[in-house]
């Protein structure tokens, strides 16, 4: 909590600097990939950012909306907080490419059967992401946004989401 606190603060006091500040909604689909089987919670993330000169910051926290199961184990993102360092393009006729590195710490709730797993993970480090965004025509300072990250990849534990969602620039 005092991370995220921090984290909130960093971004409240770098809008001095920012010619942008934006949020963001997105609906997500994770994909869990640990050692080639897969699970797919759904979740939602909130995407709070500050930009300037084609650059921003931009902190991310994600959660499940449901669980997925896989041999009777059920997987469930507890949380996943992230912050970015984001590279943006120019937009043009409406469109915007972002790539995104930074870093990422997702906490996975694992619960099964008596005689299998029971426990709670956490996976942190570097993290990354692309973006496309289209202006919304008549919705001024208003985008919508396909994404793609990839939140860890070590260890023969893959986490990675594709993400639908709008964005809103003040």
């Amino acid at each position: 909590m005092e991370k995220t606190l921090y984290l909130l603060l960093f971004c409240a006091s770098t809008q001095c600097f920012a010619d942008t500040a934006y949020i963001g909604v997105d609906y997500v689909l994770p994909e869990m990939a640990i050692s080639n089987e897969d699970v797919k919670p759904k979740s939602t993330a909130l995407r709070l950012g500050v930009s300037n000169n084609n650059m921003a910051f931009e902190a991310q926290y994600l959660t499940a909306n449901e669980k997925d199961n896989l041999y009777r184990i059920e997987f469930d993102i507890e949380k996943s907080a992230a912050l970015f360092f984001v590279m943006q393009s120019d937009v043009v006729n409406g469109f915007g490419l972002d790539v995104s590195v930074g870093y990422a710490q997702t906490d996975i709730t694992v619960n099964g059967p008596e005689e299998t797993i029971n426990d709670e993970f956490q996976y942190k480090g570097f993290a990354w992401g692309v973006a496309m965004h289209q202006d919304i025509p008549y919705l001024d300072n208003t985008q919508v946004r396909l994404g793609y990250q990839s939140l860890y990849d070590k260890d023969d534990i893959e986490i990675t989401a594709i993400s639908l969602g709008f964005t809103y620039q003040f």
